[in-house]
């Protein structure tokens, strides 16, 4: 294998691991819902900020597509409170468990947005997908608000992934990133203003609370979208996607071992868990059939 292959390989699944601690930090971290999400965001924007100055990346918003960055950061930042707000209604665990079903949202959505026909396999793994999702929500009657409230967060990040999809065709991914989490700040900013809810500076939290949002800015959302980006210039797609398919395993396995008791579920839930991981990797195998078989490369059309 290729040295630089193999140091994407070794990045890719850093970043993986590094994508399954989030959950686990939004747990941890004790700030309310909204007040997570932007101070996580505003540290996030600043690190994009410096590694934009420091690489020489154009980030100015002069660019036709700006408006439609600032309506996508909107989805991402109902994404984001969805997220966590799962978290905070049942556990980590079943957070990114219904997370994991946003790949094949991805799917189904994709035949709208990059004009091709639905395949039928896709809407057969939908449809086991729903099904392992109504398994779990029938065992975990405790988190059930919670399974709602992932699966929407699900939908949402299928509905923002897609259409950045498009996006990085057109431009530069740092400056869609960052206009994106500038339109969380100005959303989340402004509704927390207007209600005399703004949250303390980050200074004068707990100190496991200051840790915990410093990881989430930096490392899990600077870090992970610059590593995100580079290591697609060795791996396909399709070895990506493979790879990201771990993030809810690794979240659990954490979070099991952080919280053995309350974030432990009935054997039914991991075997719905179970199914819909098999569905991922399913999806992702036929997708790279139909994609070798395919005449020529799709064509992006808006």
């Amino acid at each position: 294998m290729p040295t630089d292959r193999r140091n994407a390989l070794i990045l890719l699944h850093i970043t993986v691991f590094i994508w399954g601690w989030t959950g686990i930090l939004g747990k941890l971290i004790q700030q309310p819902t909204l007040h997570l999400v932007i101070t996580r965001t505003l540290i996030g924007l600043a690190g994009l900020l410096v590694v934009g100055l420091v690489m020489r990346r154009d980030i100015s918003p002069r660019t036709p597509y700006l408006w439609r960055y600032l309506g996508t950061g909107l989805i991402i930042t109902a994404h984001w409170i969805t997220f966590y707000g799962a978290i905070k209604l049942s556990s980590a665990s079943i957070a990114a468990a219904c997370l994991s079903t946003s790949t094949v949202f991805t799917a189904l959505m994709e035949p709208f947005w990059f004009k091709r026909p639905i395949r039928s396999y896709e809407v057969v793994l939908g449809l086991v997908v729903v099904a392992a999702l109504l398994l779990i929500f029938g065992l975990e009657t405790d988190h059930r608000w919670g399974i709602v409230v992932a699966t929407v967060s699900a939908l949402l990040s299928a509905w923002f992934n897609t259409v950045n999809g498009v996006f990085v065709k057109r431009d530069d991914a740092l400056r869609i990133g960052f206009y994106e989490m500038v339109a969380v700040v100005v959303a989340v900013g402004g509704w927390l203003l207007v209600t005399n809810d703004l949250p303390a500076p980050l200074w004068t939290l707990p100190t496991r609370d200051i840790l915990g949002q410093l990881a989430l800015g930096l490392v899990c959302t600077t870090f992970a979208f610059i590593a995100g980006i580079t290591v697609m210039k060795q791996l396909t797609p399709f070895t990506v996607m493979l790879a990201v398919n771990l993030e809810p395993v690794y979240t659990i396995l954490i979070a099991l071992l952080l919280w053995p008791e309350s974030e432990r579920m009935h054997v039914g839930s991991y075997l719905g868990i179970a199914l819909i991981l098999l569905c991922l990797f399913v999806n992702g195998w036929l997708q790279r059939r139909v994609l070798k078989n395919a005449d020529g490369p799709a064509v992006l059309t808006e």
